[in-house]
């Protein structure tokens, strides 16, 4: 059984143990979909801050008359996109490190590779795990907001552009639970002294022909042990890699669409209370005689 397939066999099981608590989208032999194409996630420019709404005393922000629900809108989307779009960015990091953690692991100073490509690994995915209760604080507030609000219309594009964004945080934490299973496996050393059959023949009286028995628990290579010379599983004749089978395990992809559609959404919700908070203006007071 080659390096990558036992590697991905025990992926697989942590993640089913995952899974039971964090739950992934089935898999589908279809294409991955692109995500739907609509506006950008990002924040609201303090400099374009939705102007006031008719209800309620107007404060100032700067130059701009805005109500506390625009101003806290604003507050706290913007908080919690910063830190939804810095995520995303760390994602992309991890895809990085995913690919190269394969390509380097039967190179020949692989040990070394993978150590470093390890290490940045679980530094990305600690910052993830550390700043997600930072997002969901933002939205629980944003949330929070929408059931006290009146307006209908204002109502239902807070509820949706925070639906969204808790969807899209949903989605990070899912994957960075399941990110941190990677690491477990990687940091994994199982070796060949740990299995069963090595410890039952330890046991046996001297003379005695050796126990040949499988429990399953095959030692774990290390990187840099496999030679070049052994092809790697599903890869093409020139031996160019293939998709790390990590991400096909982890549906990384489909994953990244739903938080980029989710985002997407958001983002729409978003652009509709801004226009809602300019379009309901305080009446411009009569000139001084």
């Amino acid at each position: 059984m080659g390096m990558r397939r036992r590697f991905a066999i025990a992926l697989g099981a942590a993640l089913f143990i995952a899974g039971l608590a964090t739950p992934v989208p089935a898999s589908t032999s279809s294409p991955t979909p692109s995500p739907t194409p609509g506006p950008t996630l990002a924040p609201i420019d303090d400099a374009s801050t939705p102007d006031p709404s008719a209800t309620g005393s107007p404060k100032v922000l700067g130059h701009i008359y805005t109500t506390a629900f625009c101003s806290n809108f604003v507050e706290h989307f913007n908080a919690a996109t910063r830190i939804v779009i810095s995520n995303d960015q760390n994602l992309d990091s991890v895809d990085v490190d995913l690919h190269k953690i394969e390509d380097d692991w039967n190179k020949t100073d692989g040990a070394t590779r993978v150590y470093d490509e390890r290490v940045h690994l679980i530094a990305t995915v600690q910052q993830m795990m550390s700043s997600i209760p930072a997002s969901q604080a933002e939205v629980n507030k944003l949330l929070a907001e929408a059931k006290i609000t009146t307006d209908p219309d204002r109502k239902a594009a807070l509820q949706e552009s925070a639906s969204q964004l808790q969807k899209t945080i949903d989605r990070q934490r899912a994957v960075t639970y399941d990110l941190s299973n990677v690491i477990h496996v990687l940091l994994d050393k199982h070796k060949a002294e740990d299995t069963a059959e090595y410890n039952i023949n330890r046991t046996l009286p001297p003379g005695m022909p050796p126990v040949n028995i499988t429990a399953l628990d095959d030692p774990v290579p290390e990187p840099g042990t496999d030679t070049l010379m052994q092809p790697k599983p599903g890869a093409s004749p020139t031996g160019s890699p293939t998709p790390a089978a990590v991400e096909n395990i982890m549906q990384f992809s489909r994953q990244r669409w739903i938080i980029g559609n989710a985002e997407s959404k958001a983002a729409v919700a978003a652009d509709k209370i801004v226009r809602i908070c300019s379009s309901q203006r305080p009446p411009t007071p009569p000139p001084t005689p």
